[in-house]
C-alpha cells in the first residue's frame, strides 16, 4: 500500500451473528467518516479513536481491551478487513461487546465492505516508514518491522505449532486490497482440539463451531477442510494486520513475525506508535517550562522531562530520560544503579497529576497523591533507559480523581498501578 489518498465507506455496512467467545447475538455497523478521523469504535456511550493500549486487566485472555472503560473482544477480524481493503476512516458501532464471528475469517466483512462501496477522500494518505527496524518479543516468539523504501506493506510469518503439522510453515505476502481479499481474508481461525476443550471449560469459544473454527487434531481437520493453502498461516497474517490496524496509520514496512500472537503484535504496534510520535512531534506538547507551571515539584523530585501526548481527563504520555547523574542512582545500589520502584510510581503520579490538573490551570490547585493500588513492578530501570509514562483517566468525583498508570521501557512494562488523587488548594488559608 503506497502513497495516495485516504478512503472511507460509501455507505453503511451492517453485520450480525453470534460472537466467537461469548456466543451471544451481536451486531456491527460500519459507517463512513471524515478524512483524518481514523478508525473509531463506539460501544454504547463509549466512543474513541483506536490506539495501542497495553494495560492488562482484561478478564478474557483473548480480548482486545480498547480502553480502561471499555472491553470489546475479538475485534481483530473486522479491523483486519477494513485495513486490508484500504479503509482509513470509519465509525465502527459494536452492539453486544463482541463482533459476530461470521465464518471465522474476514471474508464476510470484506464482502460487506465491498457491497457498501469504498470512496476516495481529498486528504493525502499518511504512510509511516521507520528509520530503523523496530522489534519486540523474547526467545523464538517475536515480531519486527523493517523499513520498506518503496513504502509497501509486506508480511513474512513463521508458524510452528508442535501439536499439528497442519499449523506450520512460512509465507511472505505483499498486502494490497486485491491480495488481501483473495489470499488473506478467507483464512479462518483455528484451534488445536485439546486447546478447544480447555477454552470451553473456561467459558470461552461459546460461539465457535466446525464451520467458523478449524479444529485441528494432529494431521486432521475435524468436520471441515481447508479452503486455502497454508490457511492457518494466512489467518495469523490476518490477525496481525488487524492488530496493527489499531495504529490508525498506513505502514511502509516489511513485518517479519515468528510465532507471534496478539500480545506481541500489540507490543509492536505500541513500539511503532512511539516511533511515529517521535518523528512527527519531537518537541512534544509540553516542555520542561510548561510542566513546572503545572507541577510544584522541582529538582531532584521533578521526574518528567517532557509530555508527548495529552488529552485532558482522558490520557497522557510523558517521558523521563534517565542518566547516570540522577541523584537516586548515586545511593541506590551504586555498584549496579537501579531506579527505586517507588520513584517510578512517583513519576507516574506526576504524569497523572498533569492530566488531572488541566481544567484547573491558573486556579491555584495541586494534585496530592491519596493512594496507589494494584501496584506491580515488572523489570528494573537503569541509567540510559527512556521511561515512558502512561496515565489513563478512570473517573473524577468531587475533586477526587482516579487514573490507571503504567511505565514502559522499549515496550516492556516496568511498573503499573491505579492511583487516586485529591485536587486541593495550593496555598490553603490558615
Amino acid at each position: 500500500m503506497g502513497e495516495g489518498k485516504q478512503h472511507t465507506l460509501a455507505r453503511e455496512a451492517v453485520f450480525s451473528g453470534k460472537g466467537l467467545h461469548g456466543g451471544a447475538e451481536s451486531m456491527v455497523r460500519m459507517k463512513p467518516s471524515a478524512a483524518d478521523a481514523g478508525l473509531i469504535v463506539q460501544a454504547g456511550e463509549w466512543r474513541e479513536r483506536l490506539r495501542p493500549l497495553l494495560s492488562d486487566g482484561s478478564k478474557n485472555a483473548n480480548a482486545v481491551r480498547l480502553s480502561p472503560e471499555c472491553e470489546v473482544i475479538t475485534v481483530e477480524h473486522l479491523l483486519s478487513a477494513l485495513w486490508g481493503l484500504g479503509i482509513d476512516n470509519a465509525v465502527i458501532e459494536v452492539d453486544g461487546g463482541e463482533p459476530p464471528a461470521l465464518d471465522g475469517s474476514a471474508l464476510e466483512y470484506v464482502k460487506g465492505i465491498e457491497n457498501a462501496g469504498i470512496v476516495e477522500q481529498e486528504a493525502e494518505l499518511k504512510v509511516f516508514v521507520p528509520k530503523n527496524p523496530v522489534s519486540v518479543g523474547k526467545g523464538d516468539v517475536g515480531v519486527a518491522a523493517y523499513p520498506s523504501p518503496d513504502k509497501k506493506f509486506r508480511v513474512t510469518y513463521l508458524l510452528d505449532y508442535a501439536e499439528s503439522p497442519l499449523a506450520s510453515g512460512t509465507g511472505t505476502f505483499e498486502i494490497t486490497p486485491e491480495s488481501y481479499a483473495g489470499e488473506i481474508a478467507p483464512a479462518r481461525t483455528f484451534v488445536m482440539r485439546q486447546h478447544a476443550e480447555a477454552m470451553l471449560r473456561a467459558g470461552l469459544g461459546k460461539g465457535a463451531n466446525p464451520q467458523n473454527t478449524l479444529v485441528l487434531d494432529g494431521d486432521k481437520v475435524i468436520d471441515n477442510q481447508f479452503r486455502l493453502p497454508d490457511e492457518c498461516l494466512r489467518h495469523k497474517v490476518l490477525d496481525l494486520i488487524g492488530d496493527l490496524a489499531i495504529l490508525n496509520r498506513r505502514l511502509g514496512v516489511h513485518i517479519v513475525a515468528s510465532k507471534s500472537g496478539h500480545a506481541a503484535n500489540i507490543q509492536l504496534a505500541a513500539a511503532l506508535e512511539r516511533e511515529i510520535r517521535a518523528a512527527e512531534n519531537p518537541a512534544g506538547v509540553l516542555d520542561f517550562k510548561a510542566i513546572t507551571e503545572l507541577l510544584p515539584h522541582r529538582y531532584p523530585f521533578l521526574l518528567i522531562d517532557r509530555v508527548l501526548e495529552l488529552e485532558e481527563k482522558r490520557r497522557i504520555v510523558a517521558v523521563k530520560n534517565l542518566t547516570f547523574n540522577e541523584a537516586f542512582f548515586q545511593g541506590h545500589f551504586p555498584g549496579q544503579p537501579i531506579m527505586p520502584g517507588v520513584l517510578q510510581i512517583e513519576a507516574l503520579a506526576q504524569a497523572g497529576a498533569i492530566m488531572m490538573l488541566g481544567e484547573f490551570k491558573g486556579k491555584g490547585k495541586i494534585a496530592v497523591l491519596m493512594s496507589a493500588d494494584d501496584v506491580k513492578w515488572r523489570r528494573q530501570v537503569v541509567p540510559g533507559d527512556r521511561l515512558f509514562l502512561h496515565a489513563e483517566f478512570v473517573k473524577m468525583k468531587s475533586r477526587i480523581g482516579v487514573v490507571r498508570v503504567r511505565a514502559e521501557v522499549e515496550g516492556d512494562i516496568t511498573a503499573e498501578a491505579t492511583i487516586k488523587f485529591a485536587i486541593i488548594d495550593a496555598n490553603p488559608a490558615h
